[in-house]
């Protein structure tokens, strides 16, 4: 019979999780959007009016400084896609690995993990993460802790999808690590309970969509002030 036996995935020793390709190309689509879209009054500034030829381009700092800051948002956005999309996580009976491109590796054994949070829906209030569906099985959120409360790694259904989450927790309990399953909480009750495992992007959510709206339309502000149209 032609390919083989099939291997039946769930039997794996090894099992490695990587973006599926809703993220990939939500990913990419940002990328477009955060290094062209919101940019392109800069880039029809530059190129309109072929600002390369002009004398002052990387002789006088305030008339670079609008190429400056967009190679910056264009180099971070390129490390942010890649940062996404070439991550992998790898669980097995002696704990997690989670590699990728553009970030430090992470590995752990379940002796090292002291608790795990699985909270079926954490209620954040209004924010673009609420608007992002998930299947009925997957968890909002599910945090591996350490002994002082921070967090190791944290597998999100949106990023891994609902069978990481899963595979992750059955890990974990086969070492005897313990599962807390919470139904529903608060994102003031999370922060209460384990702020340690909260990056500053899920403590200030709007903050931070506030602070980089701020950013992208001073950036354009700049640019129409330095260089016109």
């Amino acid at each position: 019979m032609a390919g083989g036996p099939r291997v039946d995935e769930e039997s794996l020793p090894t099992r490695t999780f990587s973006p599926p390709a809703i993220v990939i190309g939500a990913a990419l689509l940002a990328g477009v959007v955060f290094g062209v879209v919101l940019e392109f009054l800069v880039i029809v500034s530059l190129i309109g009016q072929r600002l390369w030829h002009d004398p002052a381009l990387g002789h006088d700092l305030l008339f670079t400084l609008p190429l400056l800051l967009w190679v910056a948002v264009l180099a971070a956005t390129v490390l942010g896609v890649v940062r996404v999309i070439s991550s992998w996580l790898e669980v097995d009976e002696h704990g997690f690995r989670l590699h990728g491109l553009v970030r430090r590796d992470s590995a752990a054994g379940w002796d090292e993990v002291a608790k795990v949070l699985a909270i079926r829906e954490i209620d954040r209030g209004l924010t673009p993460v609420e608007l992002l569906d998930v299947p009925e099985t997957a968890y909002d959120g599910i945090y591996l802790l350490d002994a002082q409360g921070r967090r190791m790694l944290a597998v999100s259904s949106r990023m891994f999808g609902h069978r990481a989450q899963r595979i992750t927790l059955e890990r974990a309990r086969a070492a005897g690590v313990e599962v807390e399953d919470i139904e529903v909480l608060t994102f003031t009750e999370l922060r209460a309970r384990a702020p340690q495992a909260l990056t500053v992007l899920d403590r200030h959510p709007n903050l931070c969509l506030a602070l980089l709206a701020l950013f992208y339309v001073g950036h354009n502000v700049l640019t129409f002030v330095v260089w016109g149209l």
